[in-house]
């Protein structure tokens, strides 16, 4: 919201506009200049509750992510819906579906959660805008996630740009 890279613009609020959908929420977790970086959400349905979480960091210096959850209600109908984009260091990540464990327990078990975002598993940054992909059979922080959610599984993964195992 407001970065030159949203075009100084509320980015959530242009995205609504043109969508149609009418709801929307924002999770700031890091000031930047004079806007904001965070999680975000549209819905079509109205948003009852949106509170946003700061994800635990093992080292000050690295970006700050967060856990934005959002309670959408249709009719009588209540649905909890994640929104998260986690670290790119392995120890962050593993806090972070812990402490998603912590929140998600205090919800009413009959209302449905749905959590999406990007996971960045297997990601360890190695410099500035540039990652590593270490594919592995397991990844403790899917495997402490999926001990209490069911996965969809994706056909492929999906990445912003690659040349062997290093992203740009």
């Amino acid at each position: 919201m407001y970065t030159k890279r949203a075009y100084n613009r509320n980015q959530l609020y242009t995205l609504s506009k043109y969508t149609g959908l009418n709801y929307r929420a924002m999770g700031t977790n890091i000031k930047f200049k004079n806007g904001f970086y965070g999680d975000g959400i549209l819905s079509k349905f109205p948003i009852e509750y949106s509170a946003n979480y700061l994800s635990p960091l093992t080292n000050p210096l690295h970006e700050q992510r967060g856990i934005l959850c959002n309670k959408i209600a249709f009719g009588n109908t209540k649905i909890n819906i994640f929104s998260l984009h986690m670290s790119t260091f392995q120890d962050e990540r593993i806090l972070t579906a812990k402490e998603l464990l912590k929140i998600t327990s205090k919800i009413n078990k009959n209302e449905p959660i749905v959590i999406g975002g990007d996971f960045n598993v297997g990601i360890t940054k190695i410099g500035n805008h540039e990652y590593f992909h270490e594919p592995k059979e397991k990844y403790e922080e899917y495997e402490i996630l999926k001990g209490k959610f069911k996965s969809i599984n994706n056909t492929e993964d999906t990445w912003f740009s690659s040349i062997g195992n290093r992203m740009h």
